[in-house]
């Protein structure tokens, strides 16, 4: 069982607290004055739970210590005496632990050589305790090494005696079980987060102190699953109401089994650990009435107790706080503390936040001397141009710290203030110090007027600074001149400046110092990849392979080529734990130490690298495993690829089967339980479609915990399973109440619109706002669904913020609406929110099956329109009339460039020319990140270029680096002109999108400056060409040398080449690698696009187990020939993604079984028979049908889980609607 398996045993507890008496279940209230808390019984896997917990120690600098021979006989003598408390255990689990961990006794000081460690020392005296609070209170009197060991021994044990006793602790012994407990809750996933039904307002409050101090190293899920929590406690024990809807509207199921595995574990047990979020059932509620409507619970005690957690309250409870009581907490020295460095606060929550407590809770004269106490709610600070010097400078170093996207511009607007309030002090050395890590605001040009002394003086605040690359670069030339040596200390001072320093004066830094080093790891994360290729290089010529792999933090790791890995002492998958593993990497290394076949112990400890799990390795394993082993590869869900899981649901149901035929056929709800969602959603769909009535309540909680992300956007499941879950909701679709309709889950998704029109009001508007964050939404439903929107809330030109808030993305459904939107303050607001909230797009699109339903255009394309309109909104008040040419001609100013980003594509050639010259030159940077210009709009920009710094030929490099894509504007002729000798400036290029020509022209650009031959052309000038390795001729790129190319084979692998070179560049990689055929899993994945110039023979020769591990970039490169040339084997091998990578011109070249096989790679293939597509069952719109609603009735299980962006909207809209 895998090592959070305490979830399962919790849930075993809870069960027994519920059968067993009051009497029965717990020691008898304890005194005052002594703990009479016993120990836990032990799980089946505690022993890995804490060894886990200890390891953390180790990698703290604590390490295990050696005991002698006599004191190992001594404690092996007395263990059977030791059984009943399990101190025993710990003394085993040290001396279990990996050699790596512990100090050769040849390493100690003589005078200690002899004498027992205190480790060892407090083991011994611990084994006389007879409770757990005596344990903890002789742990917390120890020296911090022992008490960090023994604390992560006894931090499982602690936690169950918590959910074991529930309310029959005591505050003393509550507090010291949360103090030991603690390491084991700031590890504790999602997936296994259960919390105790705790009836005492002290509890809550001693919880929730402990909660608040591990605010920041909680996930989002278990931070809205605290907030739920408290909320139900706060229900149940001082409004004698619960906010759970009576689950009367589900089919019945049978009484629950709790069936037991051919494994011997219980499925019950297994069941709990895919349902996240869980809490703890307490029957003392099962009984009480449901909440009203809106009851207001957040009184001013309950907001000093949330803490931190009051920046995660829905946007509707804040609104809602009473008024008196929100000032009340405002003036209470509880209120700082709560808005301490609180990361993540959702802009429109902060924004309501801020402006309730300036206009309800002190006048907006006064509300400036407030400005100190505000902490993170600053960030949302609306008004700096009003202030004055001494509060604008107080603002400034109060939101030094925010991350929400609009704090640049208020920095800007507060810097400015500054400058222009003081006079003589915009180029003083004392602006640098005052302005701190804002001073990232000022342009090139006001950057460039410092002295090296006036930046070294201020280098404390600019290394924390966030700087471009322009930026970086202006500054580190500044720092170091023309230095070529830099000393360790002398980088590090740099900080987040460091990405300006330039690759060559990295390649003589030293390992020593910096290998291990804490500081490290940060100033890696803010590198280019070459840089730290390069910092790589200089460390390997310090240290051996081994040393450097276990020195490494995992910003540097990732950038470790395979052939060094090769050469680490790596041959356990201990070593592999808690490392930042890429999936090459994780392929290469489990093949290395497992070969092809792992278990379920070994499966349990990889952690980020069970990336390089195969199908294979999956197939391998036991079918009396299967079960463990899926549960085991949910935790590690966030690693996991489509095919993983597909292969791993495919196993799973097959064991099953073998187990007991026909199983499917007649599952229980506990053995439905036991399945984890993720592999669930991949149950063929004629075994969804028959599973029974009684197995509703079982099956409805698992739909509210599923990711319909890992299914294709046209699979079959999709609508197989939403029909299913529909059959089990009980009645007429217009008696389906709000909360009903929400215990769909992510499959609210799928319904069809015209299924959600038969609703009832209220259950039709939280249906349409859990919408509001759907993934995807089916292309046949969204006119429909548009045309239901608009019918329900009229024409979205006229909606309210409210509305907007909630239903805005719908909105996306069509480009007009968004086009038609009218210019308001809030909705420009809103609308950046909602951009701010969109997941970013990957560098290689996915496919279009795994693709988001949004299309961003009209979105972006407004947020321009409402950014630059408050500038012809400001001249229209000054003017009395007004062209209506004005926006035509408006002029691009810094302070819009600075805040539209990439959004200022949207300028007009002309506009683009209006811009005055300092402007140009101050905001070149941000221009030049952007990367799809028109030819219009680059002939503009050149233009500038030409007036500004005059031909292009004159450019130094500085400059280049500045223009960055400004240059795709660039002809072939004057790129072959340019001065470019740093592999820095190539790099940064590589971002942009050049013509072949243009590629070839600044190869030889690089080559006349540098004089570079390309046979001297080594690994890491391989990795800085990027793209402009395609220029190269085919014939110069057989002259590459095969050992550099072995080395830099990813980064040459992400460049998108032309047929003849990636044909050429393939020779090279057979030379490097061998033959295609005998190619492994991590060598394809690191190959990259080189793939694509595999010949039809040897595309056809590729092993089927290296297939999924192709990027899937390459696959629209392969030609549709050449493709053809695979198997239909090979074909169903390539998995999801990659299969669904194949472009329309590809599949045209196939053959019918090569389409089919293709399809079921994809996970779209299924009998006419299992979906109806065109019958007079269907829908009008033609997918999910407004299915027969059973008549029977049951119980549901409510849960607050699921796929985190929909189901945090889902738990939020059930706080609101079921009540």
């Amino acid at each position: 069982m895998g090592f959070y398996r305490e979830g399962l045993v919790l849930s075993l507890l809870v069960h027994w607290v519920t059968v067993m008496s009051e009497v029965a279940m717990g020691p008898v209230m304890p005194d005052r004055n002594q703990s009479t808390v016993d120990f836990p019984k032990l799980p089946s896997d505690f022993r890995e739970m804490a060894k886990k917990l200890m390891i953390t120690c180790f990698k703290k600098g604590y390490h295990v210590p050696e005991m002698n021979n006599s004191l190992n006989s001594s404690y092996a003598q007395t263990q059977n005496q030791m059984m009943q408390s399990p101190i025993s255990i710990f003394v085993e689990l040290l001396t279990s632990l990996h050699p790596s961990f512990s100090i050769p006794r040849s390493n100690q000081s003589n005078d200690t050589a002899d004498e027992k460690d205190p480790v060892w020392d407090i083991a011994e005296k611990m084994q006389n305790c007879t409770n757990m609070g005596h344990m903890i209170e002789l742990m917390r009197n120890t020296t911090e090494s022992p008490r960090c060991l023994m604390r992560a021994f006894v931090a499982p044990l602690s936690w169950m005696a918590i959910m074991q006793n529930g309310t029959s602790l005591n505050k003393e012994d509550l507090t010291k079980l949360l103090w030991a407990s603690r390491p084991f809750l700031e590890t504790m996933p999602p997936s296994s987060f259960v919390l105790p039904a705790f009836s005492q307002s002290y509890h809550l409050a001693e919880m929730m102190k402990v909660f608040s101090e591990m605010f920041s190293v909680l996930s989002e899920e278990q931070r809205i699953e605290i907030i739920g929590w408290v909320k139900e406690r706060v229900a149940q024990n001082e409004f004698n109401c619960s906010l759970k809807a009576p689950a009367s509207r589900i089919l019945p199921s049978k009484p629950l089994e709790i069936p037991t595995m051919s494994n011997g574990s219980s499925v019950n047990e297994v069941s709990m650990m895919s349902r996240p979020g869980a809490e703890a059932i307490d029957h003392s509620a099962m009984n009480v009435r449901t909440c009203p409507p809106g009851f207001l619970w957040l009184k001013a005690r309950m907001l000093a107790m949330m803490g931190p957690f009051l920046s995660r309250l829905p946007f509707e409870e804040v609104k809602t706080i009473p008024k008196e009581e929100l000032c009340e907490f405002f003036r209470t020295p509880d209120f700082s503390p709560s808005f301490h460095n609180v990361i993540g606060i959702h802009p429109a929550l902060g924004r309501t936040l801020f402006q309730r407590l300036k206009l309800e809770c002190s006048s907006s004269e006064n509300f400036t001397q407030y400005i100190d106490r505000l902490g993170s709610l600053a960030c949302f600070f609306d008004g700096a141009m009003s202030l004055n010097l001494n509060l604008s400078r107080k603002l400034l170093s109060q939101i030094d710290a925010c991350k929400n996207s609009e704090i640049d511009k208020v920095k800007r607007q507060l810097v400015q203030n500054i400058l222009e309030k003081d006079d003589g002090f915009s180029s003083s050395p004392e602006m640098l110090q005052s302005l701190g890590s804002s001073v990232s605001v000022l342009p090139l040009s006001m950057l460039s007027r410092f002295t090296p002394e006036d930046l070294n003086n201020t280098l404390s605040s600019l290394s924390q600074a966030k700087w471009s690359p322009a930026q970086a670069k202006t500054l580190a030339q500044k720092l170091l001149q023309a230095t070529k040596n830099i000393s360790n200390d002398r980088l590090l001072s740099l900080g987040s400046m460091v990405r300006g320093v330039a690759s060559a004066v990295l390649k003589n830094v030293k390992a020593k110092g910096l290998l291990g080093n804490e500081a490290l790891e940060t100033m890696s994360e803010k590198m280019s990849s070459l840089q730290r290729a390069t910092l790589l290089e200089a460390f390997r010529r310090d240290v051996n392979a081994s040393e450097l792999v276990k020195g490494l933090p995992d910003s540097l790791l990732s950038s470790l080529s395979l052939s060094m890995l090769e050469k680490a002492d790596l041959s356990s998958v201990d070593q592999l734990q808690g490392r930042g593993w890429t999936p090459a990497q994780s392929a290469f290394l489990l093949k290395k130490i497992l070969g092809n076949k792992i278990n379920i112990s070994e499966l349990r400890k990889l952690g980020q690298a069970v990336q390089g799990v195969t199908c294979e390795m999956i197939g391998k394993i036991y079918r009396t495993d299967a079960l463990d082993m899926a549960q085991t590869l949910n935790k590690s869900y966030a690693w996991l690829s489509r095919v993983q899981i597909r292969c791993a649901a495919q196993k799973l149901f097959a064991s099953l089967e073998e187990q007991r035929p026909g199983y499917f056929s007649d599952i229980k709800n506990a053995e439905l339980q036991a399945i984890p969602a993720l592999l669930l959603i991949h149950l063929p769909v004629e075994k969804i479609q028959n599973l029974s009535d009684a197995l509703c309540p079982a099956f409805m909680e698992k739909m509210k915990q599923v990711n319909l992300t890992f299914l294709p956007n046209s699979s079959p499941a999709r609508y197989a399973l939403t029909r299913r879950a529909i059959g089990c909701l009980k009645g007429n679709v217009s008696d389906l109440s709000a909360a009903e309709v929400l215990t769909l889950g992510p499959l609210v998704c799928e319904l069809d619109p015209a299924w959600i029109s038969s609703l009832n009001p209220a259950a039709l508007n939280s249906t349409l706002q859990a919408l509001a964050s759907c993934q995807y939404i089916q292309q046949q439903h969204r006119e429909h669904l548009f045309r239901l929107l608009t019918g329900t809330y009229g024409d979205p030109a006229y909606w309210s913020e409210v509305d907007m808030r909630a239903l805005g993305p719908l909105l996306l459904l069509n480009d007009t609406a968004v086009e038609k939107l009218p210019s308001k303050r809030w909705l420009k607001s809103y609308l950046s929110d909602l951009m701010d909230s969109l997941p970013s797009q990957p560098v290689v699109p996915p496919p279009k099956e795994f693709r988001s339903w949004l299309d961003l255009s009209a979105l972006r394309r407004k947020l321009f329109e409402l950014k630059t309109s408050s500038t012809l909104q400001n001249r229209r008040r000054r003017e009395v009339a007004v062209s209506l040419t004005v926006m035509s001609t408006l002029e691009p100013t810094l302070v819009y460039i600075e805040d539209l980003k990439q959004g200022n594509v949207y300028w007009t050639p002309t506009q683009l020319s209006e811009m005055t010259m300092q402007t140009f030159k101050d905001a070149v940077p941000t221009l030049g990140e952007i990367n799809n210009y028109s030819t219009e709009q680059l002939d503009a920009l050149k233009a500038k270029i030409v007036e500004a710094w005059g031909s292009v030929s004159m450019l130094n490099e500085s400059q280049i680096t500045q223009l960055g894509c400004i240059c795709q504007g660039f002809s072939a002729e004057e790129l072959g002109n340019l001065s470019i000798a740093s592999l820095d400036t190539l790099e940064m290029l590589t971002a942009c999108n050049f013509t072949q020509a243009q590629r070839t022209a600044i190869w030889l650009a690089f080559e006349r400056v540098t004089g570079i031959n390309v046979t001297g052309l080594g690994h890491l000038e391989m990795m800085g060409l990027g793209q402009f390795i395609c220029g190269l001729q085919p014939a110069q790129i057989d002259q590459l040398n095969s050992t550099s190319f072995r080395e830099a084979v990813e980064a040459v692998g992400r460049a998108s080449c032309l047929l003849n070179v990636r044909d050429r560049l393939k020779e090279k990689a057979v030379a490097a690698f061998g033959k295609p055929e005998t190619w492994t899993e991590a060598q394809v994945s690191e190959m990259g696009n080189i793939i694509a110039g595999l010949s039809t023979v040897e595309l056809g020769r590729l092993n089927s187990t290296v297939l999924p591990f192709i990027q899937r970039s390459a696959i629209p490169l392969i030609p549709s020939d050449r493709l053809a040339a695979m198997s239909v084997s090979q074909l169903k091998a390539l998995g999801p993604e990659n299969a669904a990578m194949v472009t329309e011109a590809q599949r045209s070249g196939l053959r019918v079984d090569q389409r089919a096989a293709l399809d079921e790679a994809v996970g779209l293939k299924t009998a006419h028979a299992e979906v109806p597509t065109g019958d007079s069952s269907t829908s009008p719109s033609g997918s999910v049908p407004a299915a027969p609603l059973p008549l029977k009735g049951g119980a549901a299980v409510e849960s607050m889980t699921g796929c985190v962006l929909l189901m945090q909207a889902i738990v939020l809209m059930s706080l609101r609607y079921i009540l």
